[in-house]
């Protein structure tokens, strides 16, 4: 046998029945067609960012998280006096006033008892009960640089004298001694923190 025919006769190593594989085809990654990709994700992307917030804006409004809080403050009041705490509060609120906040007490070496009430976006009178000064109170709570004016006769159930506060954007506060502690009442309207001063009270709330 030739050394042809032998060359020819030797077996494959490559196994019956299989191809010869194939490479890989690779695909040119070019500049613009990345941009192409970016501008596809952020047309998909965006519309259902939109959609969410559109909805969790919807479901704010229906559960009501963007009505105006009103505190139960008689509720509050009553609590504290079950606690045996020195507390003052109105008989009643004028019309269209509610309490903005919770009132809260703060206890320990100075304690307070505080209350805030509002009517519409520029009406506010604040109430404090305090072992701290008349003079301590009006820098808090009417400003930094409050003026201390005069005595004044204001017929009220808890005192007939209270001293005047006051500062140069035109807040008003009024202070006097009840038991031992100072009450200071305040707001921008000299009108209504007057009104809040002939409702004041320390009589236990019913229900």
């Amino acid at each position: 046998m030739s050394d042809t025919d032998q060359q020819q006769a030797q077996p494959s190593s490559q196994p019956a029945g299989e191809q010869p594989e194939t490479p890989a085809r690779s695909y040119p990654r070019t500049f613009g067609a990345l941009i192409g990709s970016m501008i596809f994700l952020l047309v998909l992307v965006v519309p259902i960012v939109l959609i969410v917030q559109w909805r969790g804006n919807l479901e704010r409004e229906v559960s009501g998280a963007n009505e105006t809080y009103k505190a139960d403050w008689a509720e509050a009041v009553r609590s504290a006096q079950v606690a045996d705490l020195d507390v003052v509060y109105p008989r009643e609120l004028p019309s269209g006033w509610y309490a903005n906040t919770d009132p809260s007490y703060q206890g320990g070496g100075e304690p307070a008892w505080t209350m805030s009430f509002v009517k519409g976006e520029t009406s506010y009178v604040g109430l404090e009960l305090s072992s701290r000064s008349a003079q301590a109170l009006a820098q808090k709570n009417v400003d930094t640089q409050a003026k201390k004016g005069d005595e004044v006769s204001i017929d009220t159930e808890l005192a007939d004298t209270w001293t005047e506060w006051s500062d140069s954007g035109g807040d008003t506060g009024y202070s006097a001694e009840v038991d031992g502690q100072t009450l200071m009442l305040w707001g921008p309207k000299d009108a209504d923190v007057r009104d809040y001063l002939a409702l004041i009270t320390t009589e236990p709330l019913k229900k």
